[in-house]
């Protein structure tokens, strides 16, 4: 298998797979930002190969690859816009590749250059050099509203509700998230020195910044349920969640709601290491099934799942829960009758291997799919829940983009009319349709918005970035689905 607000210290945003970029280029989907986007594609075995050296086209009798070398040797030799092009030898044969790869219907078969690697594995390891807080930049307030585990901020008793008010001397007021994150990441082992606001108080930090690991985060909510949110399937994360687990069992955990929403997967070697916090030695946790009809069955080799017994769990996961999270979900649903909350997840069942060649670039092929522990496979299909429950409409709805110019007036009708009515139902100013007529009820409510009655980008931005707002600052009432696992469980004491 081969997945900020997973931010790695300070963005609120997911990243989207490269394989998945163009598939999703005209989307945009609220809550791949706030509930913390990344998406569907996974290794399900992460195998690195040399196979080949150097990035020429090596010859051979085979006569289809000779019509490609006449047809490449052409466009070199010959193609007038090849002059245009900063190395055409390398781009000619990088975007020979990928089309061969994009016309044959697999979106989760794909090349990557160099950077591109590096940029996917950086995704999935969702790994940095910092002091280990998220923050939410709501009007310029820059409140922590996360602070990772065993990291330099919570070593140093940075907590959650201080706000970022000055780094290095510089007061952050008018400074973009990107800004801010220039001044607090840096070197390993280097210090920033931070000035924090706590509640009257000035707290003055110098912290050493470390190597952080964005993969899991966790909470207790009350006496006996557990929180622990996995984001992606990186190298750190069996490690990473033992921390969560030994705390919330020193403090009497006795229940745990796992969330796997817009998780889109990772590494097999990830899933294997958290299959034995959880389950039994010799559990099966998933089986792979390969082009020439043979199968494999990956069981549990080792265990401490005796020290993390939970009375009663839940997993939460929606329609961009993909791959890895999709394995581990319907592990713990077979192996240990675990409930299924949220809605239908994304339904990749299938799993890539990876080839690294000579010049660093790499190819990502499906080799095969893969079934639960029961022989059940998921593809294009999904899990369905147990229990479903939905978020508010604007959360499914895409992001629209207007033409450059057009402006949207009272009595029209499109599809951006339908999300801003969306989007401001979500924020209590808009009881009326949601159909894309702009009608009288969406005119008194978009006055009340903003100063204009037109709907143009900037609107629709603004109602964008007010919905990002709420649900970051009231998730703890905003968020249905989680607030129904808390209640499942707690009817269940």
């Amino acid at each position: 298998m081969e997945k900020e607000d997973k931010n790695y210290s300070i963005k609120v945003e997911r990243h989207v797979w490269p394989d998945e970029i163009e598939k999703t280029r005209k989307k945009r989907n609220i809550i791949y930002i706030v509930v913390a986007s990344v998406l569907v594609s996974f290794l399900l075995g992460w195998q690195f190969s040399n196979l080949t050296k150097g990035t020429g086209i090596i010859s051979s009798p085979n006569t289809d690859v000779a019509r490609f070398e006449r047809v490449y040797n052409e466009l070199l030799s010959n193609w007038y816009f090849a002059n245009e092009m900063e190395d055409a030898p390398n781009e000619l044969i990088t975007n020979a590749i990928k089309g061969m790869l994009e016309m044959n219907g697999d979106i989760h078969t794909s090349y990557m250059t160099q950077e591109e690697l590096a940029g996917f594995t950086t995704s999935i390891n969702m790994d940095f050099v910092g002091i280990g807080v998220q923050y939410f930049p709501g009007d310029g307030a820059n409140v922590i509203t996360r602070v990772f585990k065993d990291s330099p901020a919570e070593k140093y008793g940075v907590e959650v509700g201080d706000v970022i008010y000055r780094v290095e001397g510089e007061l952050l007021t008018g400074l973009t998230s990107d800004q801010i994150q220039s001044l607090i990441i840096g070197e390993e082992g280097t210090v920033v020195n931070i000035d924090f606001l706590r509640q009257e108080e000035t707290v003055s930090l110098a912290i050493p910044r470390g190597a952080i690991s964005a993969v899991v985060w966790g909470e207790m909510l009350d006496d006996d349920i557990a929180y622990l949110e996995i984001s992606s399937f990186g190298q750190t994360l069996a490690a990473s969640t033992q921390l969560y687990l030994d705390d919330f069992k020193a403090q009497g955990a006795k229940k745990l709601i796992i969330d796997m929403r817009d998780n889109g997967g990772g590494y097999l070697q990830a899933i294997n290491d958290i299959a034995a916090l959880f389950f039994e030695n010799n559990d099966v946790v998933y089986q792979e099934e390969f082009k020439d009809g043979t199968n494999k069955v990956y069981n549990v080799t080792s265990s401490q799942k005796s020290n993390y017994d939970f009375e009663d769990m839940i997993v939460l996961v929606n329609e961009n829960s993909a791959s890895a999270s999709e394995v581990l979900t319907m592990a713990l649903r077979e192996n240990l009758g675990t409930r299924v909350l949220g809605v239908n997840s994304y339904g990749k069942g299938t799993v890539q291997t990876q080839s690294v060649f000579g010049d660093q670039s790499s190819l990502k092929i499906t080799i095969a799919k893969w079934m639960s522990p029961n022989g059940n496979n998921i593809h294009e299909v999904g899990i369905e829940p147990d229990i479903e429950v939905k978020l508010h409409d604007i959360f499914y709805s895409l992001y629209p983009t207007l033409e450059e110019g057009t402006v949207l007036q009272y009595d029209s009708v499109d599809e951006s009319i339908s999300y801003v009515q969306q989007g401001l139902n979500y924020l209590g100013l808009y009881t009326g349709r949601t159909d894309g007529y702009y009608d009288d009820a969406t005119l008194a409510a978009l006055r009340s918005f903003q100063n204009s009655d037109d709907i143009t980008q900037t609107t629709i931005q603004n109602v964008y970035s007010a919905v990002v707002s709420d649900w970051s600052q009231n998730r703890a009432t905003r968020d249905v689905q989680l607030i129904k696992a808390i209640e499942v469980l707690n009817d269940e004491s």
